[in-house]
């Protein structure tokens, strides 16, 4: 399987807290991470443009199938995941339409919900290799 590279809002509290679990859980080590904020991800959407970059979401990224945003990237990564989390992927059997308002109801509370830090955390010392 070809690497996930996964672009999130780094000052988001619950967005690392995803990050860090995902960390964990890639047990095939095929999923890699950048801040959309960070000179990696710039310099990737500069020559990856598309208007999904537009998009208040988390966003990945693979060769194959390129872009995907909101509740279809949650799905794609629950796919890399593998075995226990293959089960959660009939919830992708819902409308789209509708798991994005789910997805965009929980966005747009996220920082209300759960904080912001000031600036994004550094990654724990063994899962930098994970970080662009």
């Amino acid at each position: 399987m070809k690497e996930l590279i996964i672009f999130y809002d780094g000052p988001c509290v619950l967005c690392n807290s995803i990050i860090l679990k995902l960390c964990k859980w890639d047990k095939n080590d095929n999923i890699r991470f950048a801040n959309l904020d960070s000179d990696y991800a710039k310099s990737f959407f500069k020559n990856n443009p598309s208007s999904i970059l537009d998009c208040d979401s988390i966003i990945s990224w693979d060769s194959e199938k390129q872009y995907c945003s909101e509740a279809k990237a949650v799905f794609r990564v629950l796919k890399y995941l593998n075995g226990f989390w293959n089960l959660f992927l009939i919830f992708n059997l819902l409308p789209t339409s509708f798991s994005n308002i789910i997805y965009r109801f929980i966005a747009k509370n996220r920082y209300n919900w759960f904080g912001k830090h000031d600036i994004c955390p550094l990654p724990e010392k063994k899962y930098a290799h994970k970080f662009l």
